[in-house]
């Protein structure tokens, strides 16, 4: 009885199970949650991005100016050096012997200055033509006496009151007379010349002896120019590159030893398009003229790094080209950042970024919200009903946190910025708002 009992239990049970079965069917999950975002209308920049490479303000080869070894190198390459620091000190001990004999000679030629001068001196001194000329003063009285004697003797001679005899005598007289005197003059005439010949060549020699002490002279100067060049400093405030060569080596002069360069700031070169270069000098002359700052110093540019990162200091114009390639149409321009924290070495490559204009009105969306399908930008929008539908867009560059969506959205539009793995057209979702993130800061900016 019991057995039937049980097996009674259990026909009862498995009847219950099997009619359980055919209940209805279990309730619908609840629509996915997902997370939207309005999108908003904003005025927006608009940048032009080019292609550039940091440049040095100033690059120096660092050269000696005479040969020698080089003793020292007291610096450590790749390191910053200020100007006027000692980067190399040539072997001087050369140079200070050349030095010590040219201020030997230096003295020598002053002595050999000093004895022409006192040559000139004596020679101007000299007595001989001033002792001939009082000679010739000497023989010219009895030339007279003896001239005036022959004129009376003749004036005799013809009232018959003297001899012939006495007329030929005064002739002979007068002839004596004249001959010493003119061998007088002729003495007087040689030793005048000698003494002028005398006198030209002590001061040619002294002329000589000027010269060889300025040569003298000059060789000092030179020698000291050669014991300075022996150190060669740093002519910038800068980096210093590799060595070029080692302390102990021997070099020539004008030999490249090392090469250094300014940093701060630092010049970012780059091209850009004619139509770009307009926008930008409108635009900085527009800004300076609204706030009375030269156009030089108007923050103009911003930098992108290799790495995506953005330059944490913004550029200015420092200079560009004289003219614009007609063959690319494009104008190389300068601009000049700081570069406090020595981020930017020359020779880096970068993206510079221009403001060349302001969208106005322009449609953000947060960048989490735009999906990439085959090459096509969409997002997922939630309408009123809660409905979600795909929509394509035109993507129009960054903005911060945001995309602006040039067609395709609206502002107001809801679009999905979490969650998007669990939606697909036509799914009914429930959203839950979540702002928008804010606005970049210093929308004013370059």
């Amino acid at each position: 009885m019991v057995a039937i009992g049980v097996l009674a239990l259990a026909v009862a049970g498995c009847t219950s199970a099997r009619s359980g079965a055919r209940t209805p069917t279990a309730a619908a999950p609840p629509p996915p949650t997902v997370v939207v975002t309005a999108a908003i209308q904003h005025a927006v920049p608009v940048y032009d991005e080019a292609v550039a490479q940091t440049v040095a303000v100033q690059t120096v080869e660092l050269r000696p100016q005479i040969a020698g070894q080089i003793e020292q190198v007291p610096f450590k390459e790749g390191s910053e050096v200020r100007r006027g620091q000692t980067m190399f000190v040539i072997d001087q001990r050369p140079y200070q012997t050349a030095l010590g004999s040219a201020q030997a000679q230096v003295t020598t030629a002053q002595a050999q200055l000093a004895t022409a001068q006192a040559t000139l001196k004596q020679a101007l001194e000299q007595t001989a033509l001033a002792q001939a000329e009082a000679q010739l003063a000497a023989v010219r009285a009895p030339l007279v006496n003896a001239q005036e004697q022959l004129k009376r003797d003749q004036y005799l001679l013809a009232q018959g009151a003297v001899a012939q005899q006495q007329v030929d005598n005064d002739t002979a007289t007068e002839q004596a007379a004249q001959a010493t005197v003119t061998a007088q003059e002729a003495t007087v005439k040689n030793t005048a010349l000698s003494q002028q010949i005398g006198i030209a060549q002590a001061r040619a020699g002294v002329q000589q002896a000027e010269a060889g002490v300025a040569q003298a002279e000059a060789a000092v100067v030179q020698a000291k120019l050669n014991l300075v060049y022996t150190t060669v400093t740093a002519p910038v405030d800068g980096v210093v590159g590799l060595l070029n060569v080692d302390q102990g080596n021997l070099v020539t002069a004008n030999q490249l030893l090392a090469t250094m360069s300014s940093v701060d700031p630092m010049i970012v070169q780059f091209n850009v398009s004619e139509l770009t270069y307009l926008e930008l000098e409108k635009r900085a002359i527009a800004t300076a003229a609204s706030t009375g700052r030269p156009v030089l110093n108007i923050p103009s540019f911003q930098l992108i790094l290799a790495d995506g990162s953005s330059y944490p200091h913004t550029g200015t114009f420092r200079t560009l080209d004289r003219a614009v390639d007609p063959t690319s149409g494009t104008i190389t321009i300068q601009a000049l950042f700081p570069n406090p924290e020595r981020i930017l070495r020359p020779g880096m490559y970068a993206r510079v970024r221009a403001r060349v204009e302001e969208r106005p009105n322009a449609v953000l969306i947060p960048q989490a919200a735009v999906q990439e399908v085959q090459g096509v930008d969409t997002v997922f929008v939630v309408g009123a009903d809660n409905t979600v539908a795909v929509r394509s867009i035109t993507e129009g560059g960054s903005y911060g946190p945001f995309f602006v969506a040039l067609t395709g959205l609206q502002a107001g539009d809801r679009v999905i910025v979490a969650g998007v793995q669990k939606v697909r057209p036509g799914l009914t979702v429930t959203a839950t708002v979540q702002p928008p993130p804010p606005l970049p800061a210093g929308t004013g900016g370059p």
